[in-house]
């Protein structure tokens, strides 16, 4: 079972025709719509019936009742720090990683407004990121796009401040779990929605941005109408879309204080039920899928970062290139989200966003709706300390 927006990926059904001519085994894909996957495989799993592999239950607290530890040789390809991100304390790794590459959030641009407007450099700190908003303005273009519509897309901004928080504090996300900390109290964070706060009042982002939308975002970078998003880095495919010859750039969103630090995603891990009755031809798949040359036949289709140091995408784009080298360089860590043990308020903190974007708080009182937020999703994970 998988959800629909993967089974429809380029490559990935050539691959699974791949190990079934191998094999003479069938393999019988159940896309299911992204929205209604988690309630749908939990209730396979409760059921123990009707899955084989599946994505997702993460956060089970009780892996192995529903799950069986992932093994094969591609453990020894795994890049050293993403190999240390999917194994858990006990040691084990609960799922095998996909072929697709890693993503990351942060600022994508057009490499051609900024030159334009004469940034030749990416800005390394907040107040050189505000400056070169300011020459993208006064060159007639937006500079930056906000689009609070669909709210998520605010919510890579908070993945990319939260990365380098983490990167500053390594004990962050235990302390905040554990509600030792307020979100207020965390270093930066009133720095970093206080400029935010300031694009918006200095009106350095578009003037439609709390109903504005993704495809007007990623359209508008793709086509010269805006400098710059803040997003993760599978926009890069919609951006593209829009406009195959669009110039992009990627950096990371500049720390309040500091360097800043990549916050690289996970691989996505399928998983093996108990319960599955062929699970040992479940395995052989799942390895025969990442093995070097069918790993490297789905980056050519779907260039970018891959978590095996033996797979490279074939002649990335700027944007990827600029990820790639991120990645080379090391240091980075685990998105905050996908390591902190509570279910994160996602809906609650992008109406926090909505209200900070749409000048009707300020930032301590955006702190207060964010930490109101947290406590209550705390408090409903019954987490020792709220």
């Amino acid at each position: 079972m998988l959800p629909s927006s993967w089974a429809n990926v380029p490559g990935f059904q050539d691959n699974v025709h791949a190990w079934e001519k191998q094999t003479g085994h069938t393999v019988t894909l159940t896309p299911v719509p992204d929205a209604n996957y988690d309630s749908l495989v939990q209730a396979r799993l409760a059921a123990r019936n009707g899955v084989d592999i599946f994505a997702g239950q993460d956060t089970a607290k009780d892996k192995a009742a529903i799950m069986h530890p992932a093994t094969g040789p591609w453990l020894e390809r795994l890049e050293p720090g993403v190999r240390k991100a999917i194994t858990s304390h006990d040691g084990k790794v609960w799922g095998t990683p996909s072929a697709d590459g890693l993503h990351a959030s942060g600022v994508i641009y057009n490499k051609d407004v900024f030159a334009k407007a004469g940034i030749t450099t990416p800005p390394a700190t907040l107040t050189d990121f505000q400056s070169a908003l300011q020459k993208v303005k006064n060159a007639g273009v937006t500079p930056l796009y906000l689009s609070g519509k669909d709210g998520w897309t605010l919510l890579q901004h908070r993945n990319s401040v939260n990365a380098s928080f983490v990167g500053a504090d390594q004990q962050l996300v235990s302390k905040l779990d554990a509600n030792q900390i307020k979100w207020a109290d965390v270093p930066g964070f009133n720095q970093q929605y206080q400029a935010l706060a300031d694009w918006v009042g200095k009106g350095l982002t578009n003037d439609d941005a709390l109903t504005a939308t993704y495809e007007s975002a990623t359209s508008a970078l793709a086509n010269g109408k805006a400098g710059a998003i803040i997003n993760g880095t599978w926009a890069l495919a919609e951006i593209t879309k829009a406009n195959p010859s669009a110039n992009l750039g990627f950096f990371l969103l500049p720390a309040a204080d500091g360097p800043s630090t990549l916050g690289l995603g996970k691989p996505n891990l399928l998983k093996i039920a108990t319960f599955s009755k062929a699970a040992t031809q479940a395995q052989d798949f799942l390895n025969f899928m990442i093995a070097q040359p069918q790993a490297q036949k789905f980056m050519h289709a779907n260039p970018g970062v891959s978590a095996f140091t033996d797979v490279k995408a074939p002649s990335p784009s700027r944007a990827v290139a600029d990820l790639q080298q991120l990645v080379d360089q090391g240091g980075f860590v685990v998105p905050f989200d996908q390591q902190s043990v509570i279910p994160q308020p996602q809906d609650d903190i992008v109406a926090a966003y909505q209200e900070l974007i749409g000048k009707r708080v300020d930032v301590p009182a955006f702190g207060e709706l964010v930490q109101k937020a947290w406590q209550s999703a705390g408090a409903k994970a019954t987490a020792t300390g709220f």
